[in-house]
């Protein structure tokens, strides 16, 4: 089904307020859902929104709390908020440090899924900072010769502000994703061969024993390392949990730059254009008539939907519009 920005963010915001949340968080958690629609991942999208609601609707969460502070540096207690407003309060007080100190470095922990960290990176490089955004997750990945989930998704996204917008990296350690293993299962088809295994702990291509067991990380042993440098920097340091259970105090690690404490923001964006177009400008493979830098697909989705609409698919909408008629009787 194709639905206007419009439509679809008034849906989402009615869905979460309808069930406790207030309008400033509704909006936030709303934006973040749409962001990922637009950019082309529905894995982090609507398809959240019915496990995001049944949480709401359990009741209203206690005033996160600044743990340490410092001009440069804070750590906050999201004391079980909705992961997407741990991070958003994480990724503007990371903006605020960075534009009076000229870095900030900001942790959140007890906190849970926080969607596409993308979103975050690119609040942070629309500030005209660089970002480094991080966090990790419940035990998804398999260690490289393994056979059993300990680490993470463990993503990681980085955010560069440009004279043309932004340069966006945005990624996890995981082979596939879990939203990419829902979906899957919602569509009723195999995932590829070689990104996970069974609880047995057999590689396998059906989602319903890939979800029962792990994924593999993504690269062999360079997303393993990865995967477990994320695990240091959002679990160990902040003291969240290092192994946490699924969806039990999660960690997220942000850091954001003023490229003034080197060199002149004129400067800088001219450094981050000189890359962009010798990759640009790179010999191209038979059959690939442009070359793309990280994010520059995602944004022009973005556009695209923002004019078409966004479709969602129809099971999906369906969910959505169940929870809408439900809010009657709450």
């Amino acid at each position: 089904m194709i639905i206007t920005v419009e439509n679809l963010r008034a849906l989402c915001q009615s869905i979460l307020m309808d069930r406790g949340l207030d309008a400033a968080d509704a909006h936030v958690v709303t934006d973040i859902l749409i962001e990922a629609e637009l950019r082309g991942r529905p894995t982090h999208g609507m398809i959240r929104l019915p496990g995001i609601a049944e949480r709401v609707s359990h009741g209203a969460q206690v005033p996160m709390v600044t743990v340490k502070e410092a001009a440069a540096y804070a750590l906050i207690d999201g004391r079980d908020n909705l992961g997407y407003l741990v991070a958003h309060r994480c990724a503007r007080i990371a903006i605020d440090k960075a534009r009076q100190s000229g870095v900030g470095v900001v942790g959140g922990r007890e906190t849970s899924h926080s969607g596409m960290l993308g979103y975050y990176a690119s609040m942070i490089a629309d500030a005209g900072l660089v970002g480094l955004v991080m966090c990790n997750t419940g035990p998804r990945i398999v260690p490289w010769g393994g056979r059993e989930p300990v680490l993470g998704t463990n993503p990681i996204a980085a955010g560069f502000p440009s004279a043309e917008g932004r340069v966006l990296v945005d990624f996890s350690c995981a082979a596939i994703t879990n939203g990419e293993i829902l979906v899957a299962l919602k569509d009723g088809r195999a995932i590829p061969a070689g990104h996970a295994l069974g609880p047995d702990g057999e590689p396998t291509t059906d989602p319903e024993l890939a979800r029962l067991g792990g994924a593999l990380p993504f690269g062999e042993h360079k997303g393993y390392a990865l995967g477990v440098m994320i695990q240091l920097f959002s679990g160990a340091l902040l003291a969240a949990d290092a192994v946490p259970e699924m969806g039990k105090n999660y960690g997220i690690f942000m850091l954001g730059i003023d490229p003034s404490i080197f060199l002149g923001m004129d400067a800088f964006r001219a450094g981050v254009g000189e890359v962009v177009h010798a990759i640009k400008n790179a010999l191209p493979a038979d059959g690939v008539t442009e070359i793309l830098v990280p994010g520059e697909r995602a944004f022009r989705e973005r556009e695209r939907r923002i004019q078409s609409g966004v479709a969602i698919d129809d099971a999906v909408m369906k969910a959505l519009e169940r929870l809408k008629s439900a809010s009657g009787n709450l």
